[in-house]
């Protein structure tokens, strides 16, 4: 640690935590982290899938945010390059921060080229943490900036901040749309020829929408229009998706029950065979909902903050950096 974080406190510098900290922890840890998910993601998907075409929308958010990302994490790196041919004296905790985040982005670009791309970062556990890979982000930026040279250098973390974003957006959606037209088309060919098309029409869950009607939750708008002209009616309202139809979780919990008999045939538990069934999907929103109150904490705190640095009155611009950071924590 004295190699790494030499003149600098390891953890906490009186008032703050230590530069050190901040490298080492909330930015190192983290890009390391996401490279050593990528890589075992991309060691046990070793089956070979077929190569599936891929639209324009997807295209830039697969391939041309990484492309920026590489290209704004490099300037880290060259202005740290600049530094040590002019002489001064650069701590090897900003080396690890910022090759880090240059590795992460690179290393997304040149697997960009792979067949099997979209069954490497559309894999749930990599879109689940790429949701909170953005806040150690934030929490990054929560640094003294005292030169111009420091808000120009923020400004462009904030820039990484919003590409993780949009990132793990875009491949979360991507993932659940895919999912969701590979249930259609397999369920396609169940459907009696005798049914109702009017009802099938009124259970269509938005699976042939775009991404932005699917971000912008264009699907309840005819579901509005008619509430303006009339009184909604139970056959007005939106049909629920594949996985939470009746019939699905009827057959899924099922297989699950049927499962607990074949193992243990004297003994089958019918709570084992739920969380067989719904534990993973309850786990990952019972994650979601601690970082959600997590986030909820953060707004009241940086707004204490924020008051509190008005009331001080003063000129450093700390500021800032809590209001930037009061709004993302909003958005998030």
């Amino acid at each position: 640690m004295d190699f790494i974080c030499p003149n600098s406190p390891f953890v906490w510098d009186g008032s703050t935590f230590s530069k050190c900290f901040d490298d080492m922890i909330l930015d190192f840890a983290t890009n390391m982290v996401t490279i050593f998910i990528i890589l075992i993601i991309g060691i046990t998907q070793r089956s070979p899938r077929q190569n599936q075409r891929i639209n324009l929308m997807e295209k830039v958010f697969l391939h041309i945010l990484p492309l920026v990302g590489a290209c704004l994490s490099s300037v880290d790196v060259i202005l740290l390059l600049k530094e040590k041919l002019h002489g001064e004296f650069v701590s090897y905790h900003e080396w690890l921060s910022s090759c880090s985040e240059f590795t992460v982005w690179t290393i997304i670009v040149l697997l960009s080229r792979c067949a099997c791309f979209h069954c490497l970062f559309c894999h749930r556990i990599l879109c689940f943490w790429w949701i909170i890979k953005p806040v150690m982000g934030i929490l990054h930026q929560l640094v003294t900036f005292s030169s111009f040279e420091q808000v120009l250098k923020c400004l462009k973390e904030i820039c990484l901040v919003l590409l993780d974003i949009m990132f793990g957006i875009s491949i979360n959606i991507i993932r659940v749309k895919r999912a969701s037209s590979r249930r259609s088309s397999i369920e396609e060919s169940l459907l009696s020829v005798d049914g109702d098309v009017e009802e099938d029409c009124n259970t269509d869950s938005g699976n042939n929408q775009s991404y932005w009607d699917l971000m912008a939750f264009k699907s309840i708008d005819s579901v509005m229009n008619r509430g303006v002209i009339k009184q909604l009616d139970f056959e007005d309202l939106l049909g629920l998706p594949t996985d939470m139809d009746p019939s699905t979780c009827h057959s899924k919990l099922l297989s699950c029950w049927q499962a607990q008999r074949s193992c243990n045939c004297t003994n089958p538990s019918l709570v084992r065979a739920i969380c067989c069934a719904y534990g993973y999907p309850y786990i990952c929103l019972g994650l979601l909902k601690v970082v959600n109150d997590s986030i909820g904490f953060a707004g009241p705190l940086l707004l204490n903050k924020l008051i509190k640095f008005l009331q001080q009155g003063s000129g450093h611009l700390d500021g800032y950096v809590l209001a930037i950071a009061l709004g993302l924590t909003s958005i998030l």
